[in-house]
C-alpha cells in the first residue's frame, strides 16, 4: 500500500502538533495511534499541548512531552506534509488512521448511576473575529434543564464558566460573558462540570475527569467544535450539536469521521438553529440504550431524518437562513 502522503520522504523525530483542538483529536491522535499501533512510534515523541496527556494514552512517557503554549488555527496547507488528513473539515477515511476508543478505555465505573448521564456542553467565545455564533443561548439553556433532569443526570461544562481551568488545553478564542451561572442557580439538580474536576483534581487532571465523564454518558448535547470532534470517538450514544455556521456541515457531519471514527457511531442529531435543539428533548427522554446503541420508539423517525447529516449538512446549507439575511448580531445574554 502505498500512503497517500510523504511518509517515505521522512517521518521526523520529534511530531509537533500545533493547531485548534478540534484537529487535534480529529486528525493528529488517529494518526499518531496508527504509528503506535505498528511500531513506527519508535524512537519518536510527540510534543503537545500542556493538559493534552490522556489524549494520547496508549504512548509512554518518553514518547509525549507537553508544552505551556496556546493554541492557534493553522491553515490545512501550512500543517505538516505526512499527515494522512491535513484538513479536519475535508477528512476522509484512510488506511493510517486509527481512532482510539475513549469509551472502553476511560469506563471505570466512577460516574455509573441509577439515572442514565447526559452532559450538556456549552461555549461563549468570540466566533471568525465575531461574536458567538454557536452558544445555546440561556433561555434555551434554561428549558433544556427543566426537561431532561427528571430523566437524566445533567450535568454542564462550559470552559470558561469559572475563568480557565488548570490543565485545560484552551483554544485561540477569547471566552466572552455569559450568565448562565444565573440558570444552574435555578436548577440545583444540574451539576456544574468544574466543581466534579475540583473534586477529582488530587486524583485526574481537568482533561482526564472529563474522559472519564465522557466514558459512562451515552447522551450529548454540544455546540459546533472542538467538543463535537472529541464525541466522535465514544461509540454509541446520541449526541445533539447546535450548529449555526462552521465548515463541519459541508462535510465532516456526513462524509468526515462523524460517521466512521467509531463502531457503532453516536446517532447524531445536527440542529441548525436553537428551536431545532428543543425539537430533541422528546427524543432523549424517550431514547434507551441496547448493546451500545441508542434506540428510539418508531414515532420519532420524522425528527429523526429531519435532523439527520444526510438532510442537514451540504453546500448549500453552509450558513442558516436567519444567518445568510444579515450577519450574526452583537452577543447579548
Amino acid at each position: 500500500m502505498v500512503p497517500p502522503f510523504p511518509l517515505s520522504a521522512g517521518l521526523p523525530e520529534r511530531l509537533v502538533v500545533e493547531g485548534e483542538f478540534g484537529a487535534e483529536v480529529n486528525s493528529f491522535v488517529p494518526f499518531v495511534y496508527w504509528l503506535h499501533l505498528t511500531g513506527l512510534m519508535r524512537g519518536r515523541q510527540v510534543c503537545t499541548y500542556a493538559g493534552m496527556r490522556p489524549f494520547y494514552f496508549f504512548l509512554a512517557d518518553g514518547e509525549i512531552a507537553e508544552e505551556a503554549r496556546p493554541r492557534r488555527y493553522v491553515p490545512p496547507p501550512a500543517r505538516p506534509a505526512w499527515l494522512p488528513n491535513r484538513d479536519d473539515h475535508a477528512a476522509r477515511r484512510t488506511g493510517f488512521e486509527v481512532f482510539p476508543d475513549y469509551r472502553r478505555h476511560f469506563r471505570d465505573g466512577a460516574f455509573a448511576g441509577d439515572k442514565p448521564l447526559l452532559v450538556i456542553h456549552n461555549k461563549a467565545t468570540a466566533e471568525w473575529s465575531g461574536p458567538p455564533v454557536n452558544v445555546i443561548p440561556l433561555p434555551i439553556l434554561d428549558r433544556l434543564f427543566g426537561a431532561l433532569t427528571g430523566r437524566f443526570r445533567v450535568v454542564y461544562l462550559r470552559p470558561g464558566i469559572h475563568g480557565t481551568p488548570c490543565g485545560y488545553s484552551a483554544d485561540h478564542q477569547p471566552d466572552l460573558p455569559f450568565d448562565d451561572l444565573a440558570v444552574l442557580q435555578r436548577h440545583p439538580e444540574v451539576v456544574l462540570f468544574d466543581e466534579i474536576a475540583a473534586e477529582r483534581a488530587g486524583r485526574t487532571g481537568y482533561n482526564e475527569t472529563k474522559l472519564r465523564l465522557y466514558a459512562h454518558a451515552d447522551f450529548h448535547i454540544t455546540v459546533q467544535g472542538g467538543n463535537a470532534h472529541l464525541l466522535t470517538m465514544f461509540p454509541g450514544g446520541m449526541v445533539a450539536i447546535l450548529h449555526r455556521l462552521g465548515q463541519e456541515i459541508r462535510h465532516s457531519y456526513r462524509d468526515g469521521p462523524f460517521g466512521y471514527a467509531a463502531a457503532p457511531r453516536p446517532r447524531w442529531l445536527i440542529c441548525r438553529n436553537p428551536d431545532e435543539l428543543l425539537v430533541t428533548i422528546p427524543l432523549f427522554r424517550d431514547a434507551v440504550m441496547a448493546d451500545g446503541q441508542a434506540l428510539l420508539p418508531p414515532w420519532h423517525c420524522h425528527a429523526l431524518r429531519m435532523l439527520s447529516p444526510a438532510a442537514q449538512c451540504g453546500d448549500d446549507r453552509m450558513m442558516p437562513d436567519d444567518l445568510k439575511a444579515k450577519p450574526p448580531v452583537p452577543f447579548s445574554v
